[in-house]
């Protein structure tokens, strides 16, 4: 059933936008066609404008005669601009943006998902296990997130209990979704920095900061005051918004851009993206 119902939505998807086909002249490169096509999706169904366009990645499909495309996207909107990524697969006649193998159900956006480079398992990022272990987990969290507060604890917990797997954070903040993320993030950077909280990474996700402020609150004060207060500590403003601790978050936001990544958490298991978020639980 499950199948099928796949199948019945790839069709949907096909027969919709395909009214929107790249059926442009055939001197026409593929790359000029999809990103038309973007443009006038885009352009036709919002009130968006866009601002610049590339082709972030390109992958041929273990599809015959499909390619799939990661684009840039800078984008206008009248609450302010804003960066994205959009996900499409094309055979050169039609456009869809999502596609399934039909065998194994398996969403193609796991195989354009860009490959989490050995270099970015930094001793900076560790918070469980060794920088020698076989398997790596990375994950890319915010820490207000409502799907990240349950699940980081367990994932560390997780981890820690096993032998040769290394688990390293990625700080996320969705600013646009929890204001109040960025500067708790900050405090997290400094106190990784002084290395004065062991476990700070789980006594950040178990805090229930919502008792002293709301995720979309914008004083930074009264968020940092929260965060001193659950965790014990006399953090200042001053103290939190340097150079060093800017670089290094901006470091991690560009690094989570260049993946394409948009939502939290997001897991790579031994460098590649992983949609279920427990692929890690088969090692011992």
């Amino acid at each position: 059933m499950m199948k099928k119902l796949l199948m019945l939505k790839l069709l949907m998807i096909v027969g919709v936008l395909g009214l929107i086909s790249c059926d442009a002249k055939t001197d026409v490169k593929l790359d000029d066609k999809v990103m038309k096509f973007e443009e006038t999706r885009i352009l036709s169904s919002t009130n968006l404008k866009i601002k610049t366009m590339t082709v972030h990645s390109k992958k041929e499909l273990p599809l015959k005669g499909w390619t799939g495309y990661v684009l840039s996207l800078e984008l206008l909107s009248p609450k302010g601009d804003f960066a994205t990524k959009d996900t499409l697969y094309t055979d050169g006649s039609v456009v869809v943006m999502d596609l399934y193998d039909i065998k194994t159900a398996t969403n193609y956006k796991e195989f354009m998902a860009p490959e989490l480079s050995s270099k970015h398992y930094t001793k900076e990022h560790l918070i469980a296990g060794k920088l020698t272990a076989k398997h790596k987990v990375a994950v890319f969290s915010d820490p207000l997130c409502p799907a990240c507060i349950p699940y980081l604890p367990g994932l560390i917990d997780e981890i820690k209990a096993k032998k040769d797997t290394a688990l390293y954070y990625i700080h996320l903040p969705l600013q646009s979704l929890h204001p109040a993320a960025m500067t708790i993030t900050k405090a997290m950077i400094k106190l990784e920095m002084d290395g004065s909280i062991d476990g700070l990474t789980k006594k950040i996700y178990q805090a229930n900061f919502s008792t002293e402020f709301d995720s979309r609150e914008t004083d930074s004060q009264k968020i940092l005051d929260g965060v001193n207060k659950k965790l014990g500590t006399k953090l200042t403003l001053k103290e939190i918004n340097t150079k060093a601790i800017q670089d290094k978050l901006d470091k991690d936001l560009q690094l989570s851009n260049d993946m394409g990544i948009q939502g939290t958490p997001t897991i790579y298991v031994d460098g590649k993206q992983d949609r279920t978020r427990s692929a890690y639980k088969k090692f011992k």
